[in-house]
C-alpha cells in the first residue's frame, strides 16, 4: 500500500513537472508570431519600412522605429474596450489599444498601393489575387473577405473585384 501511494505521488509530480514545461514551452510572449497552429506564415502583421507591425504585440517599440507620424489622434475609449491612439503616417495607419501592460497594436490599414500585406497583396489587386495568396476566407459578405485566427482579422474590401482597403484587427 505504502509503495502504491509513493509511485502515485511520484506520478503526480511528474505530470505537474510536464505540463509546466509544456505551458512554458506553449507561451507565445513577444516571439515573432509569424507561424500559427498549423506552423504556416501568420498573416497578421506588415512590414513598412523595414518594420515588422503586428497585431496584438507592444506598441512602444514599433512606433519608435517608426518615427513621428504625419497625425495623432486620440480617439478616446471607444465601446468600453481602453483608450486607442490612431497613428498615421504616408502609407498605413496604426491604432493602439492602452492596457494595463501597456499599449498593443489593435488595427493596421493599408492606405494605398504602395504597401503590402506579408503576402504580397496591395490595394488595387483583384479577388482571385487575395484567394491565392490567403485560401478560402473564413466569410465571404457585403463585398468583403476576412481572414480570421482567433481574435486577430484580416479585412479585404473589394469593389469591382478589386481590393480598396485593406485593415488588420484585434478583436476584444
Amino acid at each position: 500500500m505504502m509503495n502504491i501511494k509513493r509511485i502515485l505521488s511520484i506520478l503526480l509530480a511528474l505530470v505537474c513537472v510536464g505540463v509546466l514545461v509544456c505551458s512554458l514551452c506553449a507561451c507565445d510572449g513577444e516571439g515573432s508570431g509569424e507561424e500559427n497552429e498549423g506552423g504556416a506564415s501568420s498573416p497578421f502583421y506588415v512590414n513598412y519600412k523595414n518594420v515588422k507591425i503586428e497585431l496584438d504585440k507592444k506598441a512602444e517599440s514599433v512606433l519608435e522605429k517608426l518615427g513621428e507620424p504625419k497625425y495623432s489622434d486620440n480617439l478616446g475609449d471607444c465601446g468600453g474596450i481602453g483608450v486607442q491612439t490612431k497613428y498615421t503616417y504616408d502609407d498605413i495607419a496604426v491604432n493602439t489599444l492602452k492596457e494595463k501592460d501597456g499599449e498593443k497594436i489593435h488595427k493596421i490599414a493599408l492606405l494605398n498601393d504602395l504597401v503590402s500585406t506579408s503576402k504580397g497583396i496591395s490595394i488595387g489587386d483583384d479577388e482571385a489575387s487575395v484567394k491565392e495568396a490567403y485560401g478560402t476566407p473564413s466569410s465571404e459578405a457585403n463585398g468583403k473577405l476576412t481572414y480570421k485566427s482567433g481574435n486577430l482579422e484580416l479585412e479585404f474590401t473589394l469593389k469591382d473585384g478589386n481590393v480598396t482597403a485593406i485593415n488588420y484587427r484585434r478583436i476584444v
